[in-house]
């Protein structure tokens, strides 16, 4: 038992130190590519880190010869809790980066793009709506494939919409690259191949990471005799969507706030779109009662987010309803005896 706490904690330390490296090597990368800061939080950043609770219910939903029940039901429960943590408890730990930080920012409130925020919810909240609708009623297998596809073409086109925009002419990056310290280079004017060398290892580490930590919580919580897909819509979700979270918080103590959110945002729009397909070509789509009032928080949470960010802030009692969303989504669990 103390072993698995130890590989644990070790885990979790890679995935932080995973997180910084990537952070710090995508934003470098994006800035040498001229790429628009909300393509850099929205795609790059987010497609990186979002690697780790994409390949768990690849890994679940394609492997499961033994037991396929079992396994599509861990690989739906993870596709379902990654937007649900994202919409919730990784909004609640902005708030509280944000109020840890305070004495380094101009203002607690998060400045943030109303046009980017919205623009990324605009994609995710009617289609994480209709996927919902889809997962409440039988569908053939052959509809199923046609949506996946569907879903495959939008992120195509959500992609080549972020990469059109333009870069700001003023933005400057205040930290040097990492790995340029390593190979005694100039961190505040890195060499491609030394930043590639660093998003790499950074999206490495990130991924490792977050397979142990995700296997050493299951294996904690066998004893628990929990159901193996509210196991995977709670634990694994919680686990592997620390890179977004870390993420945010390095940017927001670095007072880039914008990039913060669309980090966020950005992974719930591809959390909407590829996992769900790999979901929808790959199991049944049947969503359980739990897995549905997961999905309707997450629509709750985040419809709540679009129209509180009109203004370009979002101040911390907004955040931290997402912590509260959650807590309801628990009880809601209790409720149906689920745990």
């Amino acid at each position: 038992m103390l072993l698995h706490l130890l590989i644990l904690l070790l885990s979790f330390a890679i995935i932080l130190a995973g997180s910084e490296l990537f952070t710090n090597g995508v934003e470098w990368a994006g800035h040498r590519l001229g790429v628009a800061e909300a393509a850099v939080g929205s795609l790059m950043a987010a497609v990186g880190t979002a690697l780790p609770e994409t390949l768990i219910p690849a890994v679940a939903l394609l492997t499961g010869r033994d037991d396929p029940t079992a396994h599509s039901a861990v690989g739906v429960g993870a596709i379902i809790g990654a937007p649900l943590m994202l919409s919730t408890i990784a909004l609640c730990v902005m708030g509280l980066a944000a109020l840890g930080y305070r004495r380094h920012r101009v203002q607690v409130a998060l400045r943030v793009s109303p046009t980017d925020v919205r623009r990324d919810l605009g994609f995710f909240i009617p289609i994480f709506m209709a996927l919902l609708a889809i997962g409440a009623v039988p569908t053939a297998s052959v509809v199923r494939h046609i949506v996946a596809a569907g879903l495959l073409a939008i992120y195509a086109w959500y992609s080549f919409v972020m990469l059109r925009l333009k870069r700001a002419d003023n933005v400057e990056l205040d930290h040097g690259l990492y790995f340029e310290q390593i190979f005694r280079g100039d961190r505040h004017a890195p060499r491609s191949i030394v930043t590639s060398l660093q998003v790499l290892a950074g999206a490495i580490a990130i991924l490792v990471g977050a397979i142990e930590f995700v296997d050493q919580i299951i294996l904690f919580s066998q004893h628990a005799k929990l159901n193996p897909g509210v196991l995977a819509l709670i634990l694994s979700p919680l686990a592997t969507e620390l890179p977004e979270k870390y993420n945010s918080v390095v940017w927001i103590r670095q007072r880039k706030d914008h990039l913060a959110m669309a980090n966020i945002t950005g992974a719930m729009v591809f959390q909407s779109c590829i996992p769900v397909a790999l979901g929808l070509a790959y199991s049944s789509w049947r969503l359980s009662p739990a897995e549905m009032i997961g999905g309707a928080v997450t629509l709750a949470s985040s419809g709540l987010l679009f129209l509180n960010v009109a203004d370009g802030e979002v101040g911390t009692p907004t955040l931290m309803l997402g912590g509260a969303a959650y807590a309801v989504f628990l009880l809601a669990l209790a409720w149906l005896g689920t745990f």
